[in-house]
């Protein structure tokens, strides 16, 4: 089964022509600008993006003394770095050691030199897919992951760079690789391993928020606790529950978004399916307030749904392992100089 790719990359200091093999037309426009990196690009949209809207990250940490310890292709990487990048890898349940961290800085140094000759970007409003890698590296639902990212109070731009840097490699290295594509067999064989794709539920979700002011602190989180406690005894269904919002001045409820079981984290799956329809689910806590989710409805996927989340996830797969061989290739050549202590 055959994918229509459509990629389209520029270069933007020198205006070169969009390269022939940078055709493909499964992309979403995406703008990112991070720090020393400058990217442009369109982007796949593919996997699920359940990063939910109220999700905010912390403000940046303050700076203290820094050296240099090393540098990727004229990159300089310094201790603040590799620190971060140490702290960052701890949240995504990632080996996390000083030397692990350095590596990884550098591997982020050199895709980002790589994707920046295309002026590849992406937007930090649209990272969801590759928090959506990391949650399932991690075992674990978006949100909390998410709510581990947070915790960790690090770096925005730090956290958002690797986001992006990840995401804009794998569109990169597929764009190189577009022939790829996902057989009938090979789908055939991806839902007999998996039974629950030929046995998937379609949720229709909406995130229901209590903000918290963060001058409120402990006092505005107490209170919202108590208020969401009270939302759950009257929120019996999603249209009702919507209007709400007139009662709470601190009450946010989103826009439907619709999933299939195959898109979302099974311990995600797990607790809609034994929810209610119409109910909220258990709160938590996010940088915004507190958050629920509430169960609008419930069905039986469409009978091509196993086939096309099968397809989904295979693809997913085979650009991540063209990502792979691509980054050693370019590692093998590149230059990289580790200071001498």
């Amino acid at each position: 089964m055959k994918q229509n790719w459509t990629a389209r990359f520029h270069r933007i200091e020198h205006g070169s022509s969009v390269p022939e093999w940078a055709s493909d037309e499964r992309m979403t426009g995406m703008v990112f600008k991070s720090n020393g990196f400058s990217f442009k690009a369109r982007a796949i949209a593919w996997g699920l993006s359940l990063a939910l809207p109220g999700a905010a990250f912390l403000p940046c940490a303050p700076a203290f003394a820094q050296s240099i310890v090393a540098s990727a292709n004229g990159d300089p990487i310094t201790t603040l770095d590799v620190a971060e990048r140490e702290r960052l890898l701890r949240a995504l349940g990632e080996p996390a050691s000083p030397a692990a961290a350095l590596e990884s800085m550098v591997k982020s140094r050199i895709m980002a030199s790589e994707i920046n000759k295309y002026g590849i970007k992406i937007s930090a409003s649209e990272l969801g897919p590759a928090l959506q890698y990391y949650a399932d590296r991690a075992h674990v639902t978006p949100e909390v992951l998410n709510a581990r990212l947070t915790a960790a109070k690090l770096d925005k731009k730090h956290l958002e760079n690797f986001l992006s840097i990840h995401m804009a490699f794998n569109i990169y290295a597929h764009a190189r690789n577009r022939a790829v594509e996902v057989s009938q067999s090979e789908i055939d064989a991806e839902i007999a391993r998996d039974k629950k794709l030929a046995n998937q539920q379609t949720y229709v979700i909406r995130q229901v928020l209590l903000a918290v002011p963060p001058e409120t602190g402990v006092a505005g989180l107490q209170q919202a606790a108590k208020q969401m406690e009270a939302l759950h005894a009257r929120f019996t269904d999603c249209e009702t529950g919507a209007k709400l919002v007139s009662e709470y001045p601190n009450l946010v409820v989103r826009e439907p978004i619709t999933r299939s079981s195959a898109q979302l984290n099974e311990q995600l799956t797990t607790m809609l399916d034994k929810l209610p329809v119409g109910h909220l689910s258990p709160a938590s806590r996010d940088s915004t307030g507190i958050v629920s989710l509430a169960l609008c409805s419930r069905s039986a996927s469409k009978s091509d749904a196993a086939r096309e989340a099968a397809q989904t996830r295979i693809m997913a797969r085979k650009i991540q392992d063209q990502a792979d061989k691509l980054y050693k290739e370019i590692r093998a050549n590149a230059v990289v100089v580790i200071a001498k202590k």
